[in-house]
């Protein structure tokens, strides 16, 4: 409980509070414009970032990106054009709302329902990531190796009418991803003598 405490200490400064803010409108209005998505609106604010203290630069990222995924939903619901892809689920059903005269109620319920997740994914997230923490922490190279086989098996069980198309695509990222850098030892893998 006394982290909580601390971290709304830190949330609660005056140059955070502003932060919040002009990100929050920042926010609305780019996950209002079709096409915009919210990784988009935080890719476009990430300069603006270095220029703040850290507190603000998290606080700035995740009001953006959460306002973003929020207001996805105004031409979702008004124009039948998703803001976002989060909003793409219940585009119809929120355009069919509106179409009857209740885009007030359409828009209602999607604040509502964003909001409430937001709030219920915080809350499980202050409880379960030191939990998540622990156990990433006692992961060997034994458990990473399996958990990314896991990774790709998964990725090949979604592609069920073609799997072996999904097994070519798989491995074909597999060698995409061994050019480069070698991670550990900072030595140039498989680039043929160009850099």
């Amino acid at each position: 409980m006394d982290t909580v405490i601390k971290a709304f200490g830190l949330v609660f400064q005056f140059d955070v509070m502003i932060a919040i803010v002009a990100s929050a409108f920042y926010g609305l209005t780019v996950g209002a414009l079709p096409g915009l998505s919210a990784t988009m609106a935080t890719a476009l604010l990430v300069p603006v970032t270095f220029y703040l203290s850290p507190i603000a630069a998290v606080a700035t990222i995740i009001t953006a990106s959460a306002m973003a995924i929020f207001s996805g939903d105004i031409p979702g619901c008004l124009l039948r054009i998703p803001g976002t892809p989060a909003s793409a689920a219940y585009t119809d059903e929120a355009y069919a709302m509106t179409r009857k005269g209740q885009a007030e109620t359409a828009l209602g319920i999607c604040l509502w329902f964003s909001a409430l997740g937001g709030i219920a994914g915080t809350l499980s997230l202050m409880l379960i990531a030191p939990l998540l923490a622990d156990v990433a922490l006692s992961f060997s190279t034994y458990e990473n190796f399996w958990l990314a086989m896991l990774g790709l098996m998964c990725s090949t069980l979604v592609a069920r009418s073609s799997p072996i198309k999904a097994i070519a695509a798989m491995l074909l990222g597999l060698l995409i991803t061994c050019i480069g850098i070698d991670n550990p030892g900072g030595v140039p893998r498989f680039t043929f003598g160009s850099t």
